[in-house]
């Protein structure tokens, strides 16, 4: 009777199985991941030929043949009939003909002549620069502005020219030499009022000023201040004395037109000077 023994080559304690089965597993591994390998996805192909519907800058002209990727053809040019996919059969027959199928880069690009090259003509780029939109008011609407916000009277006041009687010994006791100077300066600077009665004033009023005041009066409300008045455009008509245009140099009143440039009829104001 043969007697039932373990046999030497096999493992003897649990942990020579499992190194023992360690062994084998690693056997095993290398002719797994060979087989792995094998399997391999399909790729998509990197371009497909189409044939193009209309002109493309940078690729080519109608009726050109020209590879791109699938995926611009796919979502971009066959929605918008930019290009159309070429059959198999059609493209074997035109690779046979020698058809050229590459993309033109320089088409519709415009280059720099040979001579711009040789002469290194360097063109500085042009930017847009935006207009200034203004919006300007119509003559009529100007002159309805005016006529509401400036008044019918429009006061000035100046220092008046005292006569020269009032200008007696006992007036000039205790004055310094500096005040004589000056009163007799202010004197001279002042021109004789050949108008009977009038008075005349140190300095005087003229059309700048008259501008500027109703410039004033204007620039409280938003449309009004949007005016466009210069002293041109306002003129003394009544009131004057001989030698006097722009500027009047006594007390008074005196008549103004203020005429906007474009506008049919002028509006009239009475320009008001008082002695201060």
């Amino acid at each position: 009777m043969a007697s039932i023994t373990r046999s030497p080559l096999l493992p003897q304690c649990s942990s020579c199985t499992r190194r023992y089965t360690r062994l084998g597993l690693e056997g095993w591994r290398p002719f797994q991941q060979q087989t792995r390998g094998k399997q391999k996805l399909a790729k998509e192909a990197d371009t497909v030929t189409v044939k193009l519907l209309q002109d493309v800058k940078t690729f080519g002209r109608k009726g050109s043949y020209i590879p791109i990727s699938p995926a611009q053809m796919r979502n971009r040019w066959f929605p918008k009939r930019i290009a159309d996919y070429v059959p198999p059969t059609q493209l074997r027959e035109l690779k046979q003909q020698h058809v050229t199928m590459e993309r033109d880069f320089d088409f519709g690009v415009e280059h720099p002549s040979q001579e711009e090259k040789g002469d290194e003509v360097k063109v500085q780029p042009t930017y847009y620069v935006r207009p200034v939109e203004i919006n300007l008011l119509s003559p009529e609407r100007s002159t309805e502005l005016i006529s509401v916000f400036v008044p019918s009277t429009i006061d000035f006041h100046r220092q008046p020219i005292e006569p020269d009687t009032a200008h007696n010994s006992e007036d000039h006791q205790g004055a310094s030499d500096a005040a004589d100077i000056l009163t007799a300066a202010l004197a001279a600077s002042a021109k004789p009022i050949s108008k009977p009665g009038a008075t005349g004033i140190y300095g005087s009023v003229s059309t700048a000023d008259v501008a500027s005041t109703i410039k004033a009066l204007l620039k409280h409300n938003d449309e009004a201040a949007r005016v466009i008045l210069t002293e041109q455009d306002i003129r003394f008509v009544d009131g004057l004395i001989e030698g006097e245009t722009t500027r009047v140099k006594h007390l008074g009143r005196f008549t103004v037109e203020i005429r906007v440039n474009g506008a049919k009829e002028p509006i009239k104001r009475t320009v008001r000077v008082r002695a201060n």
